[in-house]
């Protein structure tokens, strides 16, 4: 009889702690979707890789041998397309390790190409500027995969931020 009881007790104990243990994590789970969901390219060279550091090699030396500041800025939005779908790609795939350094990527080419924007006619601007505002809503429900405030909440956010603060530097 204490036998009975005392698995009872241990099985009783066992639920509570699984339904604690579920109610803690829960805001961890990430639902996210693929870059294809947001009608961008999947990229098949993702940060963490090996090949990853000769992409963005080949990335740079193109962008040095492109000579007009209408093409400069294409090239820019080919870059910025890219980042934000490997940013996708991180989030769908939940690998948190090289999710920061890629937001960060992310902004650092928004930068570039709204620099690049700037030096050119206004249509470039507002081309600039259509893609900036597309890109918003794509990076926001990228965001809401993590609870708000959480580490990369926060980087995510500051993705948008960048894009209004540039966003206003080009209208």
């Amino acid at each position: 009889m204490k036998l009975r009881a005392r698995y009872s007790y241990i099985s009783k104990i066992l639920i509570i702690l699984f339904f604690v243990l579920a109610t803690l994590f829960t805001p961890f789970i990430v639902t996210a979707e693929g870059p294809e969901s947001f009608h961008l390219t999947p990229q098949k060279t993702l940060p963490g890789s090996a090949l990853y550091p000769f992409k963005r090699i080949k990335e740079k030396i193109i962008m040095v041998v492109t000579f007009s500041a209408k093409e400069k800025a294409r090239y820019g939005i080919v870059l910025l397309e890219k980042r934000l779908s490997e940013l996708a790609s991180l989030v769908d795939r939940k690998d948190a390790t090289y999710l920061e350094s890629s937001a960060q990527r992310f902004a650092a080419q928004a930068g570039v190409l709204a620099n690049h924007a700037l030096t050119d006619d206004k249509e470039m601007k507002e081309l600039v500027l259509s893609y900036f505002e597309g890109y918003k809503p794509v990076l926001e429900q990228l965001r809401d995969n993590y609870p708000a405030n959480y580490a990369y909440w926060l980087s995510i956010q500051q993705d948008i931020d960048t894009l209004n603060i540039l966003s206003e530097q080009l209208k």
